[in-house]
Order: structure tokens, then sequence, then C-alpha cells
């Protein structure tokens, strides 16, 4: 749900080691959100530099001296504070988005309080909280107009896409019945034999989905059908009807026809016609980003040969679909460099970043993805600053995955530990948790020039 195309498109000649499962917002011409609302209504005020806690120290120029880590929300004693600094907040953060204001939205799920938090550029917090019937859905997408979208599932309901407006009203976008019209679902059809063997194909799904710059609602369809599999991205227009607008589920005989397809699904030429583009049963596309030039850009995963290849694409405004950057990890060799001990070490290529984990944000030539390798034994260096004791116990007990960032010359570097990332506005921002005790902070660490 972040922009991404500026920077794959600079890294696309670089990047034969680099993977993406998710993409994650970022805008450098946007404010940063740095508190607290306690109205749900948009703000009219011009927005303003986030408001870090005040015991934070002073930036400081020297190059070996890690950059600060400020907090921005959370640490605080009451869940109920309108100024997220002074909020306990609690639960996991499945997702989090940036509105065109600087609002940060965090889609997050416990067991008590399902909700959409929203932190505005002024520091103030507005909860909106979401039924318990529901079980959470894991994206958030938001509108030109500041409308969070997120998908939820109603007890074993198939998922549905709501829209919250600013406001804080609810109402369904699209249902799952409607985003699979006329794909030929069903969950009880077969796949065709693989060597004399029946194979059961479980139903199609839709769970990656971005809102282009006209409002409308984009999501893709992972299709399992009647001699058919792959993948379709599909559009709701303003008359609410549905078309899709990239991709056809690849026609097989055979399970292993299918998988034999698979790289020129995942590797289509350059300059495709969205609409002729055949996905296969290996492929499925797991996040989409809308570009404010309306281009909208894919992640993809795929298994070749037993390698998992996860790839970027992008379908231009005028109908043709381009791949931007790929890597294949397998065996060994995906386990990549260790996790320096101090954030922005420069730590090798991409070829070497490890097992890429959901997450993917891009900006200004800057990629940042999540690894899964295991954090220093001391972390203490990427936490540079002075904290409240409660924002002090979080950090102390956080643990995540690696966020790396990637530079245009293919060097990457670990910017932060933590759980959920996005960058924005020349600042990584990243949710740190304290699972045990179930409290969270969001934080922010500037990206050195």
């Amino acid at each position: 749900m972040h922009r991404l195309l500026a920077a794959t498109a600079a890294l696309s000649l670089l990047v034969s080691g680099c993977s993406a499962t998710r993409t994650d917002s970022a805008s450098a011409d946007h404010p940063d959100p740095a508190g607290q609302p306690s109205s749900a209504q948009p703000s009219t005020a011009q927005p303003s530099e986030p408001q870090p806690s005040s015991e934070q120290p002073p930036e400081s120029t020297n190059p070996q001296v890690a950059p600060r880590f400020e907090i921005v929300a959370g640490g605080g004693t009451d869940a109920n504070a309108t100024q997220a600094l002074g909020a306990k907040i609690g639960g996991a953060v499945w997702d989090i988005e940036f509105a065109r204001d600087g609002t940060a939205n965090l889609l997050i799920n416990s067991l008590d309080h399902k909700r959409l938090e929203r932190i505005r550029p002024d520091g103030t917090r507005t909860v909106v909280p979401l039924d318990q019937a529901w079980r959470m859905g894991t994206e958030i997408a938001v509108g030109p107009d500041g409308s969070a979208y997120i998908d939820l599932r109603i007890g074993t309901k198939k998922n549905t896409v709501y829209r919250i407006k600013p406001a804080g009203s609810l109402e369904p976008v699209i249902d799952y019945d409607t985003a699979i019209s006329g794909l030929d679902d069903s969950a009880s059809l077969q796949a065709a034999p693989s060597n004399g063997e029946q194979s059961g194909q479980a139903p199609s799904d839709f769970t990656a989905f971005t809102v282009d710059p006209a409002g409308r609602l984009v999501f893709a369809v992972n299709v399992n059908g009647k001699a058919q599999a792959g993948a379709v991205v599909r559009r709701v227009e303003a008359d609410g009807t549905v078309r899709t607008i990239a991709g056809k589920p690849a026609k097989f005989t055979t399970v292993d026809a299918a998988k034999a397809a698979t790289p020129a699904a995942i590797w289509p030429p350059a300059g495709t016609r969205a609409l002729d583009w055949t996905t296969t049963a290996t492929m499925r596309i797991t996040q989409l980003e809308s570009q404010p030039d309306g281009t909208i850009t894919l992640g993809t995963d795929g298994v070749i040969s037993g390698a998992v290849d996860f790839s970027v694409l992008a379908i231009t405004s005028s109908g043709t679909v381009n791949r931007l950057a790929a890597s294949q990890l397998t065996g060994s060799a995906s386990f990549g460099a260790q996790v320096a001990e101090a954030p922005f070490t420069r730590e090798g290529h991409i070829q070497a970043i490890g097992v890429l984990s959901n997450g993917m944000s891009a900006a200004a030539g800057l990629l940042a993805v999540g690894t899964t390798q295991p954090p220093p034994q001391d972390t203490s260096r990427y936490y540079n600053g002075k904290y409240t004791p409660g924002q002090r116990a979080i950090l102390g007990k956080a643990r995540g995955r690696a966020i790396r960032l990637i530079r245009p010359d293919g060097s990457f570097s670990t910017a932060a530990l933590g759980e959920n990332f996005v960058l924005h506005g020349g600042y990584l921002y990243v949710v740190e948790r304290n699972s045990l005790a179930d409290e969270l902070v969001l934080g922010r660490v500037k990206i050195p020039a």
C-alpha cells in the first residue's frame, strides 16, 4: 500500500539479488506524523513536524554515532489518551500506511480491541474501533481523501474490503463473491491429474489491494478454478462494476504443465500487454501499490525449479506490464550476512542480504526490506536517545526483523530492528513491540545522507 516505483525503477538494473513480498509506503514530499488525534475529522491545519519525546538529545553530527531513534507514539500510561506520546498502545500492528496529509494509519489487532489508530502530524490520536465479530484483515490502503480501506472477515465468510471514512464511518466496498465474479471459481473443483493423481485446489482468494489516484479500489485475485490457475488484477469502477485490468489465468491440462509455465508468468517481456500476461498456478500476487501517475506496482512470488522467486512488476497507465526487480532465494546461500552491531553500517551487496520477510518500502531512490536475520546480541546502539521509563521498557524487550536499507549502488545496511516499517519524508518509521507486555511504540530514525 505504499509507493515504491521511483526507487525500484532506479534500482532495476542492479537488483538482481533483491526481492520483495510486500511493499510499504513512502513519499518524501509528505509531512511526517507525530503523535496523537482525538478527533476523527481530517485536519485543516498545516501539517507540522512530529513532536518527539522531550527527553530526546540533539542530533549528532558525528558519523560514528548512531542517528537518534525518536518515539512519536506509545509508551505512555493511558490507553484512552488523545496525545500519542501519552498513550499506552497494545496489540499487533498488521499494517501501517500514510495519508496525503501525513497522518499515520495503523491497523491493530488484539484480543479485546481491534481497531484503526490514526496519528496526525500535530501529535493527536484517534482510535476507530472495529467490531469484535470480525476477524482482522492484514492490509490497509489509504485513498486520496484520507479514507482507509481494510480487509475484514466475519465468521467463516470470505474477505470483504471496507472503507473507513476520515470521520470514522464504515461501509463495504466489495465482497468476495463480487471480487471473483466471472473467474470460474469453486472450492470443490479439482485440479487436472498430475502423474495420474488427483490434486485438490484451494478456492480463489484476494488479499492484496490498493487505491488508485482516482479513488478506485484495485485488487488481486489468486485464481484456482476448473482447468485454470494464476492471478489477475481487477478494479472497481466508479459505477460499482468490476473489470480485470491485468493478467489471465493459464489454461492447463496437468498441474505439471502449469508449473512449467511459471517463469514466463513471473518474468513477462517488457511491454507485454497487461491483459495478455498469462499467469500460472505457482505464482501469486502478494502486494499492490498505486503510483501518482496511475501506474500500479505489484509484488509477486513463485516457485521455479525449487527456488523462490520474488519480483516487482509495474502495470503502466498505458496498459503494459514490466518487470522492475527480482531475485531468487534458495538453500544456504539465502541466509546472507550477519546483522551489524550498529545501524547504517555497510554490510555488503544485496546478493547477500538474506532471506526476505514480508515488507518493502521505497522513497527517494532508497529501498527498505525486512529480512529474517536475528538481531545482534546487544541492540542498544539501535536505540540512541533518551526515553521515558515506559518507552525504554518496550525498547529493551523489543525484537523483530532486521530492516535492511538498500542504496542505489546496491549496498545495504541494517537501518533498524522492528516488526513493521515504512519510509516517509526522509525517515524510516518502525513499530517496536514488547510482546510479553503487549505494548508497542511507533518510532523513527532519520536516514543519513
